[in-house]
């Protein structure tokens, strides 16, 4: 028996004395190796946004907008040719045919626009050409969680992504998704209107010939900062942890120090806001997205990832609660 007490008494002092000297090294450590992946994760976006900005910058097509002066030259008749101001409604006013709408249209539409508009009561066949001689509509705004949040004037028309990257990237505090408001033509009705998007950061980086959007006049890009998702049960650490583009269950799991002895693998559930303000449950298999993180589940801004404990395993440490102060034998470790 007392070879037993002995026995307990001494691993008791070892764990209690490992927790309390290693406690602040071990937080220390966590705190480092958040901010390590943090940076990880940015550089990494960013990367990817300057590579896709490289990529397409070339695939631009210019199309005029509100405020843009243009050249217009009509072969043979110098009275209709001269320097003219798009209107706040994207219209340009020209001499006998009045305004005429050409916000959003690329230089050779604009040209047959107003060849259209003078054929039809004035000139027979005219050949008209038109040139940007000066650049106002392409003026866009990055505010939020960027590098360089502020407003830029540019000489062409740009993508998302390259607005991104001009705007020096996400910073840290980035989440998931980036908000796009714009005015661009319908092509079903030719009038300007404004275009309201949010885009999925990961949806912009991996499908980028669907996502990465030409921007419309007086673009207005905000990349809100992230919200929280919370881990309960049995993890080391349970709590409210920053929600990011590329959080997911595997990684929230790491942020909370991992599962505990006695949580339960195969009863992990995410728990999600339905529209309705309900509650939505989605079933977690720990070994299967650990072995296959392609299959890990994305979170979002205020899931709750409940981990479950396995009832042995809970008796197990119940019962050393019980027992440690006994082990322990009133001892208490420096």
């Amino acid at each position: 028996m007392r070879v037993a007490l002995a026995f307990l008494a001494s691993i008791g002092l070892l764990l209690a004395g490992c927790a309390g000297s290693g406690s602040n090294r071990e937080t220390t450590l966590q705190d480092f190796q958040k901010d390590v992946a943090a940076e990880e994760r940015v550089s990494d976006i960013n990367n990817r946004l300057m590579n896709l900005a490289v990529e397409g910058a070339s695939d631009s097509v210019y199309r005029v907008g509100a405020e843009d002066r243009i050249r217009v030259n009509i072969f043979g008749v110098e009275d209709l040719s001269g320097e003219y101001r798009v209107n706040g409604a994207g219209r340009v006013l020209l001499p006998l045919v009045g305004e005429v709408s050409i916000a959003g249209l690329t230089l050779g539409e604009v040209e047959q626009a107003i060849a259209e508009a003078y054929a039809e009561d004035y000139l027979r066949d005219p050949q008209v050409s038109v040139e940007v001689v000066e650049y106002r509509s392409q003026q866009f705004t990055v505010i939020g969680a960027v590098e360089q949040p502020r407003v830029y004037n540019v000489s062409r028309q740009i993508t998302l992504v390259e607005a991104l990257a001009m705007a020096g990237g996400i910073s840290a505090e980035a989440g998931s998704q980036v908000y796009l408001t714009d005015r661009v033509r319908n092509p079903d009705t030719n009038k300007i209107g404004t275009r309201t998007l949010i885009i999925d950061v990961e949806n912009l980086m991996q499908e980028a010939e669907e996502y990465n959007l030409v921007l419309g006049e007086s673009a207005m890009i905000n990349v809100p900062r992230g919200g929280y998702v919370y881990v309960e049960g049995a993890v080391e650490n349970p709590g409210a942890y920053p929600q990011r583009a590329d959080t997911t269950v595997l990684k929230a799991l790491a942020e909370a120090g991992g599962l505990s002895f006695e949580a339960s693998k195969g009863n992990i559930r995410v728990m999600r806001r339905t529209d309705n303000g309900g509650w939505e449950a989605q079933d977690i298999d720990y070994d299967r997205i650990r072995d296959n993180p392609n299959l890990d589940v994305p979170l979002d801004n205020g899931d709750v990832v409940l981990v479950s404990a396995n009832a042995f395993k809970e008796g197990w440490v119940n019962m050393w609660r019980v027992i440690q102060p006994i082990a322990l034998l009133g001892f208490r470790p420096l």
